[in-house]
């Protein structure tokens, strides 16, 4: 064994420790040479105690000087516990610490007090991370040859204004990962005809692009959202605000706004500005609300009441901008609960959805559901004294099954009066209601009369009744008969085959009353439940006098069974033709988002003889006109949890006005972008298929998403995408297409081939020329 350390086992031991050289050669020597015994050495007694042992006299060649080991080296990078993050301790011990390019410190400097200078929390600091360190020592294992660094690193405060954004990276703590939503190409999301424009389903407020959807379809919920009185003068640009970036503009705030940290209140009212506009004029197919959803005023600790959420907050920002704006509170209602004294205040409640579950009952109605919901009348209970002061006019009633595997089930109205629910309804609701309870009180009276005549209680755990025992017993009693004279019993009277008979005919006839009587209490049953029923009627329907109620109708404007598809009720084009079915200005859309929908959009681009791509985990739409009655079916068999949404007449009275000329200019800006993308999407697969003439040959080309064009300089490709190269001087940011130029759900306005020409130079210039520039 050599009498010195080789050169591997000191920078190993440099870089573990940050110890100085000499110092990792006097360890390595008191272990043998052994750079694992001599670390586990160091850690256990880092003052290097040990290392003060006299010297033997025999060894001419040990050295005649001893180590003094300064007790601060102990707070070197490595020495930290891993889960331990670096402290103002930290930065300040590393500055004192020495490192293999200084010279030791004289002795005299190394007995001083290595607290001196320090705060009494920074000493209890440094004797906690000189425990934790020295606590290390016990399940090292094996250690990880090499040398990784001979300066350990140091991590402090910012001491530059800027810094290059490639030479380092930082991570939020606890971010939340989000699905990427691969968009269909320019073609496919480009505005067709007369179909609507809508918004797509955020991650986190599941229904929210659906309900603005709708709400812009109602005039009255379209001029509120609006919100005129308060208007930018820029709406900014950002070329991915369609499909979810935020827009940040500078703002003015008042110091009461910062006093109570909130200087964004006003941001919901300009995103939903900008959204509104968006449905206006649009030439995209959709958007997104996720810049919306994204404001912190719309955090929520879940998805469930992010509706009411949105409308709740809304409403605060708009009457906080325009408190004498009435259309400001278009969507709240306000419910009123008299205590059990009379001469007691009423409780108050604003609300702006009614979230009532859905108990399993087949054939009830939406006004059954909200009958519960409102006054929850039980049996033997006296009644609350509930009633709607005020009922928005434009109504939010969101319905969720308690049955999670169950669809709702619940006949929703075309057409709904809440009348029955008003304060001016209030006898006349107190009255059907005392008449009701007392007929639940009958029906649970027949019920339990059906339940004693059907079993009792020593035959029922066996699952029979009485009539199924009753027939036993008559077919039972002659055999009993004939085996009671066969045992010979003296005492026994004796019976004939008459008797028996008779006694069977009886038990028959008891088993015929008992079913007769079971029919008539079914009878009774379902006449108590018709007079359920008719009172569930009452205020339901249009007088027939102008001067009795109901005064208050709401027609159904929209629908969300799930929260991507949405069904809303939209005015017709001018010029749509009128149809004997169809003779009102009002027209049913269903308007579906979704990967199905995408192959649905596929399929039938491929029956017209267009050619796309077949990705999976593109996402398109689907939008299609339907009928009244098959909304009705949808929004009772079609999901679990259904949104409705109900406005007022006075709420479809209201012509449309063009949104103000700052929102007409903030999508004029936004729809050049989109066409300017949509054109060079349109000359980058024309240059694919000049790439690639085999594309040509075939209707259905193979799959060339793995080849590759080495000679590209356009392009810079990513997995199976390519996107633009870094050094174009191009317009829109451009959507990743997949390798070979074939775009996403291509839906493009080529309708031949391109062919290969014979003069390539010449086919390169004339794809230059049709480039158009944004």
């Amino acid at each position: 064994m050599t009498s010195e350390p080789t050169e591997e086992a000191i920078a190993n031991f440099v870089s573990f420790t940050s110890a100085s050289r000499e110092l990792a050669v006097s360890f390595l020597k008191a272990n043998d040479l052994n750079p694992n015994k001599a670390i586990n050495a160091y850690f256990e007694d880092p003052t290097g105690s040990q290392l003060q042992a006299p010297v033997p006299q025999h060894d001419a060649n040990a050295p005649s000087f001893q180590i003094e080991h300064d007790d601060d080296s102990v707070l070197g990078s490595a020495a930290f516990p891993p889960s331990r993050p670096p402290s103002s301790v930290n930065l300040r011990s590393q500055a004192q610490m020495p490192t293999p390019n200084q010279p030791n410190t004289t002795p005299s400097q190394e007995i001083q007090d290595p607290n001196k200078g320090l705060t009494l929390a920074e000493q209890e600091e440094r004797q906690l991370q000189q425990a934790v360190a020295m606590s290390l020592n016990q399940n090292l294992g094996s250690q990880e040859s090499g040398v990784t660094s001979a300066k350990p690193s140091n991590f402090g405060r910012a001491t530059q204004d800027h810094y290059d954004e490639g030479a380092w990276a930082m991570t939020l703590f606890n971010s939340s990962a989000r699905e990427i939503i691969i968009s269909p190409d320019p073609a496919d999301r480009k505005r067709v005809g007369d179909e609507p424009a809508f918004l797509r389903p955020t991650q986190d407020n599941l229904y929210l692009g659906g309900l603005l959807t709708i709400l812009h379809s109602i005039p009255l919920a379209r001029e509120a959202l609006l919100l005129r009185s308060r208007v930018l003068s820029d709406y900014g640009h950002d070329s991915q605000w369609w499909n979810g970036q935020p827009i940040s503009l500078p703002k003015i705030v008042t110091m009461q706004d910062v006093e109570e940290g909130n200087t964004d209140w006003d941001d919901i009212i300009h995103e939903t500005q900008r959204l509104v506009a968006l449905l206006d004029t649009t030439n995209r197919s959709f958007g997104s609300a996720d810049a919306l959803e994204s404001l912190k005023c719309m955090s929520t600790y879940g998805s469930e009441g992010s509706i009411s959420r949105f409308l709740e907050t809304w409403q605060e920002a708009a009457v906080r901008a325009d408190p004498g704006n009435q259309l400001a509170t278009i969507f709240s209602s306000s419910a009123y609960k008299r205590p059990l004294s009379e001469y007691d205040t009423p409780i108050q409640r604003d609300f702006f959805t009614i979230d009532p579950f859905v108990e399993p009952d087949h054939g009830q109605t939406l006004y059954d559901v909200l009958d519960r919901t409102v006054w929850s009348d039980r049996p033997g209970e006296s009644l609350d004294d509930v009633w709607l002061e005020h009922v928005a006019e434009v109504l939010t009633i969101k319905l969720e099954s308690s049955d999670s595997s169950k669809p709702i089930d619940v006949k929703v109205p075309p057409i709904f009066y809440p009348d029955r629910y008003l304060a001016s309804c209030r006898d006349v609701a107190r009255e059907f209601r005392t008449q009701r309870l007392q007929v639940f009180e009958d029906v649970y009276k027949l019920e339990t009369l059906v339940h004693r005549f059907s079993a009792s209680k020593s035959v029922a755990h066996r699952g029979m009744n009485y009539k199924e025992v009753l027939e036993k017993a008559a077919i039972a009693a002659p055999i009993a008969l004939t085996q009671q004279r066969a045992n010979g019993a003296s005492e026994a009277p004796e019976y004939s085959k008459a008797d028996a008979e008779r006694l069977a005919e009886e038990l028959r006839g008891i088993s015929r009353k008992i079913e007769d009587k079971l029919k008539e209490l079914e009878s009774r049953k379902e006449e108590a439940l018709a007079t359920l029923r008719s009172y569930s009627k009452i205020l339901t329907e249009p007088s027939t006098s102008p001067g009795e109620p109901p005064y208050h109708k709401y027609t159904l404007r929209g629908v969300c069974t799930e929260p991507h598809v949405t069904y809303v009720l939209r005015r017709q084009a001018t010029d749509e033709p009128r149809g004997s079915e169809a003779d009102s200005e009002w027209q049913w859309w269903r308007i579906s988002f979704s990967i199905e929908d995408a192959k649905a959009r596929q399929a039938e681009m491929n029956h017209d003889g267009n050619t796309g791509s077949k990705d999976a985990d593109v996402v398109g739409y689907t939008a299609r006109k339907v009928r009244e009655i098959e909304v009705l079916k949808a929004a009772r068999e079609e999901s679990k949890t259904v949104l409705l949404v109900y406005a007022h007449d006075h709420a479809m009275n209201m012509q449309n006005e063009p949104a103000p000329p700052p929102l007409q200019e903030f999508v004029h800006i936004d729809n050049k972008a989109f066409d300017a993308e949509f054109q060079e999407s349109g000359a980058t697969e024309i240059v694919a298929r000049e790439r690639d003439p085999d594309l040509t040959a075939d209707t259905n080309p193979p799959d060339t998403s793995m080849q590759t064009d080495e000679h590209s300089q356009a392009s810079v490709n990513v997995f199976d995408y390519q996107v633009g190269g870094f050094g174009r001087e191009t317009g829109p940011e451009q959507e990743m297409q997949e390798r070979g130029g074939r775009p996403l759900l291509s839906r493009s306005n080529t309708a031949g081939l391109a062919q290969p020409t014979q003069n390539p130079q010449s086919g390169w210039d004339e794809i230059s020329e049709a480039k158009v520039a944004p």
